[in-house]
């Protein structure tokens, strides 16, 4: 299914769809690790959020990260690709 989904967000970023997504204010980010440490998928959140950088091949938009967040970091947005 993994490569589906690959697939699907590179379509949706070639075509410029709205879509879910992480956004994140990395000025707010005390680098607790919580983040981190929630992360079902391992993922290296708080490099993502320093970055500004939270699209990932590999992230499932669990939201996880946002919940474990208590300096609301992270967000859910519905961005439009152009």
């Amino acid at each position: 299914m993994v490569p589906f989904m690959i697939i699907g967000r590179k379509i949706r970023n070639r075509f410029g769809w709205p879509s879910l997504q992480l956004h994140a204010e990395s000025e707010k980010c005390k680098h607790c690790h919580t983040c981190i440490d929630s992360c079902p998928m391992s993922l290296p959140v708080e490099d993502m959020v320093e970055q500004n950088k939270m699209e990932n091949t590999e992230c499932i938009l669990c939201g996880t990260c946002i919940d474990g967040c208590k300096y609301k970091v992270i967000k859910y947005s519905f961005l439009n690709k152009t």
